[in-house]
């Protein structure tokens, strides 16, 4: 039995996903396709998109059916520069609003159910990059909610990172919580592990990366994770290496680069440089995530290309758990690849990767196709998403008899029949879970839980 169920295992965490389908989202009102993001936007449980696209001055959302068909439903036409959106519900009336920012504007949007009313919040910035909604508090008790959806913004051209606070009646009060080179992108993370939020922040001038905490009236700056990094572009936090800390992916443009920094010591003090890749032209965007399902963390990334996003390309580099990647091209025929979502659009239980175009106006879905021969066929499960936040879902075509979950000391948390957990109570960290199928094969996955 113990060799079957070797078998098995090696099978279902095998290259599964070594094709991917590709199918074009929307070509329509997508001239300089830019900004992408996912989210439910009808309530119906199905992972939808959000785009900006720059030239057409275009902000969208895409209705997913469930199979990763979309239909286009238009926000605004003449935001001028639309570059990056996010969703929120800043009116407490039960439907999705919209914030975005364009070549020099900052506005959210008021959904009417079939028409969307613009309310500008800022105009005459420079050259803002990125748009991010949360309730954030207060500036001087961050970590306490106060009900109200608030904004930040990284503003290239003035080297701000920049909060507007909402009052509870959508009046913004703008707040520059730091001072950054052409600030690029902005991902949270835990890097001293003091369960307390973290900011990583990319400086496109400054040729580097950095993390901050929560100060008084802003951030202060926690530590460097490289610096000489040229055209500093991407970054997120993640525990690359499953050590318990929180690692550092980042490209850098101008050099092509992808690499990871290892939290050496744990506390964001220093960090290791570890190369991935030097010749993605372009490096820009990057995402860590198990995209294979083996329980080590695989990375997806775009490469712009050159200045007019010939040679561009999206990538995956799987990990082969020792944090040796392996390049494998999903597409070097899109051009100017841009923002990017990984996840499970059409319902099969595999990742799937949405990426915006932006100088073949257009938004792409490349879906898993897997051509891995299966002896067993009904030993194929999958356990996502992984990194989970609150549901994880286990699939299996053979039936599953009993799952038991561990934590990373081997205590039982959990024993259930379901095959969807809820797992938002558990503490953050790395949890043991044990699949014992009709057939008595058993597969344990190692998942992540966060907060």
């Amino acid at each position: 039995m113990k060799k079957i169920t070797t078998f098995i295992l090696l099978i279902i965490t095998g290259t599964l996903f070594s094709q991917f389908q590709r199918s074009v989202i929307s070509n329509t009102n997508t001239n300089g396709a830019y900004g992408i993001l996912e989210k439910d936007l009808n309530g119906d449980g199905i992972l939808d998109l959000m785009g900006a696209s720059e030239i057409d001055n275009t902000l969208a959302y895409f209705i997913n059916d469930g199979s990763g068909h979309f239909t286009q439903i238009i926000i605004a036409n003449n935001f001028t520069g639309a570059r990056s959106i996010d969703a929120a519900d800043f009116d407490n009336d039960g439907d999705m609003d919209f914030a975005a920012v364009g070549s020099s504007e900052l506005a959210w949007f008021e959904n009417n159910g079939s028409t969307f009313t613009k309310h500008s919040i800022a105009t005459g910035l420079t050259d803002p990059r990125q748009v991010r909604v949360s309730d954030i508090g207060t500036l001087l008790d961050p970590a306490t909610p106060d009900g109200d959806i608030d904004i930040g913004v990284l503003v290239s051209g003035e080297n701000t990172a920049t909060v507007y606070l909402n009052d509870g009646s959508n009046s913004f009060s703008r707040f520059n919580i730091i001072s950054i080179d052409s600030p690029q992108y902005l991902h949270g993370g835990d890097f001293d592990l003091d369960n307390s939020p973290d900011f990583l922040i990319t400086s496109y001038g400054g040729d580097e990366v950095a993390w901050y905490k929560v100060g008084s009236f802003g951030l202060v700056r926690g530590g460097t994770v490289v610096s000489n990094f040229n055209g500093a572009f991407g970054t997120e936090g993640g525990d690359i290496d499953l050590d318990g800390d929180d690692d550092v992916i980042a490209s850098a443009f101008l050099d092509d680069e992808v690499a990871w920094f290892e939290n050496v010591n744990g506390d964001g003090s220093s960090f290791t440089k570890h190369t991935i890749d030097n010749n993605l032209l372009g490096a820009s965007y990057v995402h860590w995530v198990d995209i294979d399902n083996d329980g080590d963390k695989d990375i997806v990334a775009t490469g712009y290309g050159d200045t007019t996003g010939n040679n561009s390309q999206v990538v995956i580099y799987y990990n082969d758990g020792a944090q040796n990647f392996t390049k494998t091209v999903i597409d070097n025929n899109i051009q100017g690849a841009a923002t990017f979502s990984v996840q499970d659009f059409n319902g099969d239980g595999e990742y799937d990767i949405a990426v915006a175009g932006s100088e073949s106006n257009e938004f792409v879905l490349y879906t898993h196709q897997s051509n891995a021969v299966q002896t067993n066929d009904l030993a194929r499960l999958t356990v996502y998403p992984n990194p989970v936040y609150d549901i994880l879902h286990i699939t299996s075509a053979n039936p599953v008899r009993l799952i038991d979950v561990f934590d990373i000391t081997g205590r039982l948390i959990l024993s259930t029949q379901r095959a969807t957990i809820d797992v938002s109570n558990f503490n953050k960290g790395y949890y043991l879970v044990k699949i014992i199928l009709q057939d008595e094969s058993v597969i344990t996955k190692k998942v992540l839980v966060l907060k």
